[in-house]
Parts: structure tokens; C-alpha cells; sequence
């Protein structure tokens, strides 16, 4: 564990996960300092807050009092910085094996899934706020709810936190209360299969605390497929009726979602979530399941979910003016643009165009034609140049791929690289009745905010 007198360095501090932690020890009277590639609104607070942050990465960045360099996944071997950090012998370690001492010695609830972790986390997190029980929050999100950073600083005996299952960070965690919204075949840049993804997934519940709680949705397959083998207390929810809890009355209305959640002796009415999708009333109900477990009354989880509001770009509306909805959306994995749309559909009736950002040269060659199938539910489609992130370009691997399916589908859908030209298209096209979303986990959601923008000025 580290001390007061640690000087901690974070490789890579404007990440969501990183500068959660960042904020954490930088309010625990730390000396925290980083860098990044470019300056954010994230970065801006860390600096507020008293962190000394480069842009870029560099040897020459590792003062000679720093003795704690922290780094995930993401800093490959050679980062001047890690390189740097070995050959001083400092303490490197890793975000989650981080995270893991900060939590572990809590009552723990870890929430996991391939899509949907971000938003049940918050959704906990405000629950055990609005509960008074002052809980430590990990988030991958930036949440207004929480001051619009990804973590919140309670000093009583609850943590709620975000498992990141990529490169098995979720491995660091012993939770008392271990939530599962889906499992999916993703990060197939890291795992083999999906086979050895639910391996991982079960590796993780077995992790757990003795006495712990599996939550998990029992609609999902794959998370019933090893669910029967872990030796611990078990919550299913979801709307299939063999579900302990499930899911009954279902009704989506006035951009809300309404229903009801009964187990084998009780009926519990009257839910209502200011969010739209299927996805977001399972998700809710895993806040239900946990609500039960730790002992929260009903009447405050249903005001608590009731005052909800979205995670930053979990399809976060961000203009509601003369008729147009514009969300701005963080999915980037079929299954999340499916769930989306269809949540969009249920709530809008007018036309619905997304604007879509591929993440990825490997997941946009491993599901291409997945993303074309999903995308097609949208009257309009917009397809941009990939968002690399971490990777380098494969070749013969573009957003045409894409394109080139959809149109096979007679789908509705333009290829346009410049934001300049997409944003002129939507401006010359869009009519009252529309909702227009913009999806992607990279930078797309500039282009959101741009869009914006000009549409008030159009409209005023």
C-alpha cells in the first residue's frame, strides 16, 4: 500500500480509469503528477486540483522524487516513460492492481459485462449516495451526479466499481457483491474466443469473497452457460419469467421507461427510468438486485432510479429543440448500437439517422458485417474513416467494408471523412420529427458537440 510520503507518476493520467484514481490520491493528500498526449477537460481538473501533467510522453518527464509509476494496458514496452521508470527501479504498477488495493477492503460490489457496466455502476453508486452510505465510486464515465468526474470519495464501508474485463484487469478485484449484465465476444485483440472470454468471466466470479453475491441477467446465455458452477449466492434478473427477478409490465412512454419487478413472493411497481432501451430497464434492475442485497428500502431505490440521469455519452440527449433530438452515444460494439437503436425507435417516432465512428481496425474486421446489420435499423446512416486508438492500420481494413455491406442491405448510407461535410449534409437534410445520434467511442463526440452548436445558431 502506499504511503504519504509517495510521489505517484500516471502514464497516461486524462484516461477515464486513470484519472479516477489520479483524483483519489490527489484528495487523500498525495503528490500526483502524469501526462497524457493532449490536453482534456479531464486533464484540466487533475491540474486544478493540484496535478502537475505534461502533454506527451517523455523520459525527461520522471522527476527524480517520484517513486510509484503507474501504467495500464495500454503503455506498451516501449513508452520512454515506462523504459524510464524500470531503468530507475521505481515501483511500477498497474491501474487495476491499484484500484484493487484502494477497494478490496471494502464491502466491494464489482460491476462487470461487456456492454452496460458504466451505466449499473453509476446507477449503484447514486443509489448508495441517495442512501446515505457514503460510498467510494470507481466509474468509466464521467457523471454529472458525481461533480461530472469518474469517481466519487465517501469515506464509509461501501466501494462500487467499474470490472474492466480488458486484458483481465478485473482479475485484481475480490468483490462481496459481483454483477454480470451480458457477456459478448469482444476484445479479440486480447482473448482467443468467446469461449476464452466466459472463462475469464467465471474466473472472476470465482474471485469473489466467501459469502459473496452473483447478479447477474439471466436472459444472457453465456453468462448462464458457467453460471451453475460458482459456488456462491445467486440473483438472476431480466424479463425471462425463470429469472428470480424479473421484469413485468414493461412500458416505454414520454422518454421514460415504466415497469414493474416481481420475485417468487413480491411485486414491486411503479419503477419509472428517465432513459430509453430494454438494455437500460436490465440494467436497473441489476441497481434493484443489489438494493435488496444490501438492505436499501424499495421507496428509496425507486426515487433513486427515478432521478437518474445518463453517464456522459450513454445516450446522453443533448439537444431537444424545435422538434430534433440529438444523442450523443458511446456505443461501438453491435450489440450496443442494436440495443440503442431499438431504444431510440421505442421512444421516437420520427426519422432516425446515426452518424457512426468505427473504433478499431481489429473489431471493425472482426464484425463489419455485424455493424452493418445493426446500423441498418437507422433510416440514415453516416459512416466516418476508423477511430484508431491504440492500433495501427491493417490493411485492407476500412469503414468502406462497412459502407459495402449496408448497401447489399439497401440501406441509407454515405461515407464522408470530413467532419466539415457530414456536418453540412445533416444541417441541409434534417427536418422536424428527426433524432439524430452520434455513435463511436473516439472522437466522434466533437463532432456531436460541433453539430450542436451550429444547429442552436441555425435556430435561433
Amino acid at each position: 500500500m502506499l504511503t504519504k510520503k509517495n510521489n505517484i507518476y500516471f502514464i497516461g493520467i486524462g484516461g477515464i480509469g486513470m484519472s479516477g484514481l489520479a483524483e483519489y490520491y490527489l484528495r487523500n493528500g498525495f503528490n500526483v503528477s502524469g501526462s497524457d498526449m493532449t490536453p482534456s477537460h479531464i486533464t484540466e481538473r487533475l491540474i486544478a486540483l493540484g496535478a502537475k501533467i505534461h502533454t506527451g510522453h517523455s523520459d525527461k518527464n520522471l522527476d527524480p522524487t517520484i517513486d510509484t509509476v503507474v501504467y495500464t494496458s495500454a503503455v506498451k514496452s516501449d513508452n520512454p516513460e515506462f523504459r524510464r521508470a524500470k531503468e530507475l527501479g521505481l515501483r511500477l504498477i498497474r491501474r487495476a492492481e491499484m484500484l484493487g488495493e484502494i477497494v478490496n477492503d471494502k464491502y466491494l460490489i464489482a460491476v462487470s459485462g461487456t456492454h452496460g457496466k458504466t451505466t449499473t455502476t453509476a446507477m449503484i453508486g447514486k443509489l448508495l449516495v441517495d442512501a446515505g452510505l457514503d460510498p467510494l465510486i470507481f466509474v468509466g464515465g464521467n457523471v454529472q451526479l458525481f461533480d461530472g468526474g469518474a469517481s466519487r470519495f465517501g469515506s464509509g464501508k461501501y466501494a462500487v466499481v467499474e470490472a474492466d474485463e480488458y486484458d483481465r484487469s478485473f482479475l485484481a478485484l475480490r468483490p462481496d457483491v459481483t454483477v454480470i449484465t451480458n457477456i459478448d465476444e469482444d476484445h479479440l485483440d486480447i482473448y482467443k474466443d468467446l469461449d476464452e472470454i466466459k472463462e475469464t468471466f467465471k474466473l472472476f466470479c470465482d474471485r469473489s469473497k466467501y459469502g459473496a453475491y452473483m447478479v447477474y441477467c439471466g436472459d444472457d446465455e453465456n453468462i448462464k452457460s458457467f453460471m451453475n458452477t460458482i459456488n456462491r449466492e445467486k440473483i438472476s434478473y431480466g424479463f425471462d419469467e425463470k429469472n428470480y427477478l424479473k421484469i413485468l409490465n414493461y412500458h416505454p412512454a414520454d422518454n421514460a421507461l415504466n415497469f414493474t419487478v416481481m420475485n417468487s413472493t413480491s411485486s414491486y411497481e411503479g419503477i419509472r427510468l428517465n432513459m430509453p432501451g430494454r438494455h437500460n430497464a436490465l440494467n436497473s434492475t441489476a441497481c434493484f438486485a443489489v438494493s435488496k442485497v444490501i438492505g436499501v428500502a424499495f421507496d428509496k431505490y425507486k426515487e433513486s432510479i427515478r432521478g437518474f440521469r445518463t453517464v456522459d455519452r450513454r445516450m446522453q440527449l443533448k439537444l431537444d429543440r424545435g422538434g430534433i433530438r440529438v444523442y450523443d452515444d458511446y456505443s461501438h460494439h453491435p450489440a450496443e448500437i442494436k440495443a440503442s437503436l431499438a431504444g431510440l425507435k421505442e421512444m421516437n417516432k420520427g426519422r432516425l439517422i446515426t452518424v457512426f465512428q468505427p473504433h478499431l481496425y481489429s473489431r471493425t474486421r472482426d464484425f463489419y458485417k455485424d455493424f452493418a446489420r445493426e446500423l441498418s435499423a437507422a433510416d440514415e446512416i453516416i459512416l466516418m474513416d476508423i477511430y484508431p486508438a491504440r492500433e495501427k492500420p491493417i490493411q485492407g481494413i476500412t469503414s468502406e467494408l462497412i459502407c459495402n455491406e449496408i448497401r447489399k442491405m439497401g440501406g441509407n448510407v454515405s461515407l464522408i471523412s470530413e467532419n466539415e461535410k457530414i456536418i453540412d449534409k445533416l444541417m441541409s437534410d434534417i427536418k422536424p420529427g428527426d433524432n439524430i445520434v452520434f455513435q463511436g467511442a473516439g472522437s466522434i463526440t466533437d463532432l456531436c458537440s460541433e453539430f450542436v452548436n451550429k444547429l442552436v445558431q441555425m435556430q435561433n
